[in-house]
């Protein structure tokens, strides 16, 4: 009765007013109201003053859009940014809605969750809108709607190419600073780009691909009533075109994060307070709903079990989705059509069982299953098949498009080149009195930063040299191209305090676990010297004595939410944890280690189980908050043994293992490509369960799995060995080209016979589109791996498409064999004939990977996006060699 009440209260208040709102869902309008009261009690202890911006006088729709925002706000964005930070943006946003042609006809609704929110992803916030609202305005004048997306999209490509990079997020404005970024970064600045100019736009994500490694992020933008899909700073010739659109035909799930809870009738994959999930898989791919059955073990439905939809990728079975059974045992998702692993727990039991989505309409599972040490199960996973894309591109508009990135190419590489070179490094070097060797990495990884790393140098060089360079060590490559000279400053000043408390301490364990200030993936901040001012000399004097005392003052002051921060899943920074006194068990994690390295105490989260810890008395100790205040953890040792003949297998590629914990197996963390089979010493684990993961993925993308169980006893050795099931399949042959009937020109401008660059028994031909991000996996991948291809007696021939004879420099950004040589298929001939064996044009889904032998016999390795492709050429080439 009370909720139907409230509803019609809200109803008639809207109706009562003389004139259109910014919202007018009376259901909405009811949802804020219970999530502001919410965030009001979860914040109640804030040291921030975080409503008084409410108190102003705001206008109806500047109001209405605070009050959106704040009541399904992330703790990160409560925490680390001012009201006032997010009504400037509010006032640009509806700025937009009132200049921008397209404005008023967008829908309440799509406003709200695709143009109103800053937060895209996990990036740090910052100004865009509004230094580039004038700019992007200017770029689209007197353009339709779907013409101003294809613009901005061109306006992104003239700021931001593709560069893998690590898995945090710069802001849109740090992505111009360096002018690259991978995908999810790229992705991020085009929408907010796009939101800028008032045009709905969302990153849509495929957690992990199917067929292959690794994960992709593009765009879905609003066009008068129809999402549209684009490749972020890949400007195509219309919308719904991109590299992408074949693989993303092979995925088992797609979906993005809508700001806010959602009202509208896109399928909802996961709906929580503050953020939507939405399934847009079947904009992809045919989809199928699944359904899984789970019992207990006397046959009775199990309520509240958590499911989880595994997907093989990396190596390891990786969740992609994640729900709780209902009251009859019933979980369903709605996915792609391929294979999965779908397992489930509850009160500490579990199950788990493969399952093939096209022949599957219910999967039943049984809680409980037996499973003891040694016991393995082999099955292959099949990704959905590909559908091939349809592309009728007049050829004239697909060189236009060409012509027009080779120019936008030159407008950022314009900008690049101001960025610091080593003759000005050298100088700058000599001019202060330091080795230029130690300064160089610094300075050429701070890209149009270069201003800030360079003033910090400048200011602390002389006796503070040597700590300011072990300083800038301990950053990553990311930081140095966002990171604030605040910040920097902050962090040196903070242990010059520390000499006598850190005495003794080896320099690693200093430099690792004290000095730096980089703890996990969050953004950099200065959070030494508030700590320090806010905790006081006497409470960092106890907290050495006894880490208790800083525990204690965690659970007695911190409010630690589950739920509140999952939007944005950026952590808070440590000075916005104390602030608002609340937070995420990530961030508080973060807070714990940041407060004792500000205190001279070494601290870190645990490199493979993230577990905060810190160091005493030469060894690491675990720590826990409320109930889990036990930090004393049996341990016990990992042994891997390699039973593969011929190669040696690498973690997160061919393998990897997990530890039991709540009915599911948490991955451990080791580097990635690690060769643990051929360490010496055993690793120091947690005494536990735990589940061995090794695939060996087909070139046509399923994957051979095993999965095998073993324990690991506190204080003993385990011997785990690591075999990869074998591919028995004898490779096709596709056709055969004659290698002396084919010229390519060389670098040179020389025309070349293809068959003179063909080194060995068998070689390898790329044909690929040097700046598209596709074709630099290829090259990044074969870089990983030179040092093989250096030993392999064939070579490698890079083959360029003559529209794209402009992008070969591209190459020589990369890391390549010995024996490789790259040519321009002037008159396109190879191509022609490539393409008569794959059986298409293969210029429609670049790059092709083929192995060609001596006497011109072709495999086809790979086409269009796949990872890892340095590898399987050296291994399809040798099974090749030995068929031969």
């Amino acid at each position: 009765m009370r909720k139907g009440l409230l509803l019609f209260i809200v109803t008639m208040t809207f109706f009562s007013c003389g004139r259109h709102k910014l919202i007018t869902n009376p259901e909405r309008l009811q949802d804020m109201q219970r999530m502001l009261q919410v965030q009001k009690e979860l914040t109640s202890k804030s040291l921030i003053p975080i409503w008084d911006i409410f108190q102003q006088n705001l206008s109806t729709d500047e109001r209405q859009a605070m009050e959106f925002l704040y009541a399904y706000m992330p703790l990160s964005d409560l925490a680390d940014y001012t009201p006032e930070f997010f009504l400037s943006n509010v006032r640009y946003s509806l700025k937009a809605r009132k200049e921008m042609p397209w404005g008023t006809s967008i829908p309440e609704d799509v406003f709200l969750h695709f143009v109103l929110p800053l937060r895209v992803n996990n990036e740090n916030l910052d100004n865009f809108r509004e230094q580039m609202y004038d700019e992007i305005r200017a770029r689209v004048k007197g353009l339709g709607m779907k013409e101003a997306a294809l613009e901005i999209n061109h306006w992104c490509h003239e700021k931001v190419t593709y560069r893998g990079t690590d898995d945090r997020t710069s802001s849109p404005l740090a992505a111009i600073c360096k002018a690259f970024g991978r995908c999810g970064e790229e992705s991020t600045f085009t929408v907010t780009a796009l939101r800028t100019a008032g045009i709905p736009a969302r990153q849509v994500y495929t957690p992990r691909w199917a067929h292959t490694d690794d994960n992709h992020a593009w765009v879905e933008v609003w066009i008068d009533g129809k999402w549209y899909y684009l490749g972020a700073c890949e400007p195509d010739v219309d919308l719904n075109m991109g590299w992408f659109t074949e693989p993303s035909s092979r995925v088992m799930l797609v979906h993005t994060r809508t700001y806010g809870r959602y009202f509208g009738d896109e399928p909802v994959l996961t709906a929580a307070d503050r953020f939507s999930e939405l399934n847009l898989t079947s904009h992809y791919t045919p989809t199928k709903k699944v359904n899984v059955l789970v019992k207990n073990p006397d046959g009775t439905p199990a309520d509240s079990a958590r499911v989880e939809y595994q997907l093989y990728n990396y190596a390891e079975l990786y969740p992609i989705a994640t729900n709780y059974t209902d009251k009859y045992g019933l979980s369903d998702f709605l996915t792609g059509m391929g294979d999965l692993v779908v397992w489930t727990a509850k009160n500490g039991m579990f199950a788990w069982k493969k399952l093939s989505v096209p022949s599957t309409d219910t999967l039943v599972l049984v809680l409980g299953a037996t499973y003891y040490p040694g016991l393995s199960d082999s099955f292959d996973l099949v990704p959905p098949p590909v559908k091939k894309a349809e592309k009728n591109v007049p050829e004239e508009l697909r060189k236009q498009n060409t012509l027009r990135l080779a120019k936008e190419d030159s407008i950022r590489n314009a900008y690049c080149s101001t960025f610091k070179d080593s003759a000005w490094i050298d100088s700058f070097a000599a001019q202060h009195k330091l080795r230029a060797e130690e300064i160089m990495p610094f300075i050429t990884k701070s890209y149009g930063n270069w201003e800030v790393i360079t003033s910090f140098i400048e200011k602390h060089c002389g006796s503070q040299s040597e700590m300011m360079e072990r300083l800038l060590s301990q950053l990553s490559d990311k930081d140095f191209a966002d990171v604030k000279e605040q910040t920097l400053t902050d962090h040196l000043a903070g242990v010059t305090g520390l000499k006598q408390t850190v005495e003794g301490l080896p320099k690693e364990i200093f430099d690792r676990y004290i000095l730096s200030p980089r703890i996990a993936n969050e953004m950099l901040s200065p959070w030494r010297g508030f700590l320090l001012s806010s905790f006081g000399a006497e409470m960092g004097n106890n907290i050495r004595k006894d880490i208790s005392v800083l525990t204690n003052w965690i659970n007695e002051n911190l409010t630690v939410d589950e739920t509140a921060n999952k939007h944005s899943r950026a952590p808070l920074t440590p000075a916005g944890v104390y602030k608002l006194k609340v937070a995420d068990p990530l961030s508080r994690d973060i807070f714990f280690v940041a407060v004792c390295r500000t205190f001279g105490i070494p601290a870190r989260l645990n490199p493979e189980t993230r577990f905060p810890e810190y160091y005493s008395d030469g060894k690491w100790v675990r720590v826990g908050f409320g109930p889990e205040k036990e930090n004393v953890v049996a341990k016990g040792f990992l042994k891997f043994v390699n039973r593969n003949n011929g190669f040696i297998p690498m973690y997160y590629k061919h393998y990897t293992t997990g530890i039991l914990r709540n009915g599911f197996f948490r991955t451990l963390e080791f580097p990635e490509g690690a060769t643990l089979t051929e360490n010496k010493l055993p690793a120091e684990v947690d005494a536990g369960t735990y589940l061995l993961v090794t695939g060996n993925r087909m070139n046509e993308g399923s994957v051979l799995c095993r999965i095998s169980f073993f324990e690991v006893y506190p204080g003993k050795v385990s011997v785990v060995p690591v075999e990869v099931r074998k591919q028995t399949a004898k490779l096709v042959i596709a056709g055969k080209l004659d290698p002396a009937g084919f010229e390519l020109q060389s670098a040179s401008g020389k025309k070349e016979k293809l068959v003179s660059w063909l080194k060995g028994r068998v070689n390898a031909l790329v044909i690929l589109e040097p700046d598209k991000e596709p074709s630099k996996h290829v090259l990044h991948d074969i870089g990983q791996v030179v040092e093989k291809f250096n030993r392999w007696n064939g070579s490698v021939v890079f083959v360029v498409p003559a529209e794209n004879r402009g992008q070969t420099g591209v190459l020589a950004t990369y890391q390549l064999p010995e024996k490789s040589f790259t040519g321009i298929d002037t008159y396109g001939a190879l191509i022609r004939e490539l393409s008569k064996l794959a059986g298409h044009d293969i210029k429609d889904n670049l790059p092709l990977v083929t192995l060609c032998s001596e006497n011109g016999e072709i495999v086809i390795v790979s086409e269009g996006y796949l990872i890892e492709t340095g590898e399987r050429i050296l291994k399809t080439a040798d099974q090749f060699s030995k068929e031969k």
